[in-house]
């Protein structure tokens, strides 16, 4: 009996030591892949800082339109329903905005030029009528989605680098009633309204957005990320608002939240020497 006791003491204390003992995790799936594949990667980007104003010039810059449409008659100027649209970039910066240290694109970065110049994008507008009005704001043509079977097409957008979480934007306003809506698409061309609030208020305001999980942004097979692009902001007039009044929005330093983590793996451009392609974008060896 007395021995039977010591032996399930021994055991008890044995237990104890072992649940109190801190124990080294392990991964029990050994591969060749940096344990940090699940880990969020996450970081704030720059993707446009309204800097550039030769992004104005040409067909292939920002471009706007309206809801109900500019008539292009001159004869009926005084029937357009739209009285005044333009877009500039002017100097200007929210005096609450710092500018970034760093960058993956060289955007939004503080800059040491003596008497640099920040700017702002703006728009100014009126509509005749009261009503369902909205201001589409279209980003430039953008050279790296065009398809390569078709170079010479255009399509306009803002790529989101990674997996992308959100937007922001600064946004200043005078106190119009007006609504603020972002509009993403998806690679298989699926377009998504993100709702950024009403811009009713005075002065400048980060407005933003957060990315529903429910929208696709990668695939089983690599790469695995599918990148989001930016297509249109959109201004949308409370309908019951009056219009006698110029509009006056200003927009600066569009940034997205991201987690850019992706995976790479030796012999990722085979397919691309397979076509008698150069395989010197590769970072890693081709095996």
């Amino acid at each position: 009996m007395i021995l039977f006791r010591k032996i399930f003491i021994t055991l008890a204390l044995f237990a104890v030591v072992i649940y109190c003992v801190p124990q080294s995790g392990y991964s029990r799936i050994v591969t060749n892949v940096n344990p940090d594949i699940s880990a969020d990667q996450l970081k704030a980007f720059v993707i446009e800082d309204f800097e550039d104003s030769s992004k104005l010039e040409g067909e292939d810059g920002w471009r706007l339109t309206t809801v109900p449409p500019v008539l292009k008659d001159p004869n009926k100027k005084d029937k357009n329903p739209v009285a005044v649209l333009e877009h500039k970039i002017i100097p200007g910066r929210p005096s609450d905005m710092r500018p970034d240290e760093w960058s993956h694109n060289r955007l939004g970065i503080k800059n040491n030029e003596i008497d640099r110049v920040q700017k702002v994008y703006g728009l100014r507008f009126r509509f005749r009528y009261p009503g369902y009005n909205s201001v589409h704001i279209e980003p430039p043509v953008n050279p790296q989605l065009s398809p390569s079977d078709e170079p010479n097409k255009k399509i306009r957008g803002i790529i989101l680098p990674g997996k992308a979480k959100g937007i922001s934007m600064w946004v200043h306003s005078r106190g119009h009633p007006y609504y603020l809506d972002c509009w993403i698409e998806d690679y298989e061309n699926r377009v998504y309204i993100l709702k950024m609030g009403k811009i009713d208020y005075v002065g400048w305001r980060p407005m933003k957005a957060y990315i529903p999980i429910n929208i696709p942004q990668e695939v089983d097979t690599y790469p695995q990320t599918k990148f989001l692009k930016i297509v249109r902001f959109v201004l949308r007039a409370d309908p019951n608002a009056s219009v006698k009044d110029d509009v006056y929005v200003f927009f600066d330093q569009l940034k997205v939240l991201t987690d850019d983590f992706e995976v790479n793996f030796d012999g990722q451009d085979l397919d691309k020497l397979f076509h008698g392609q150069s395989q010197k974008s590769s970072t890693q060896p081709t095996k």
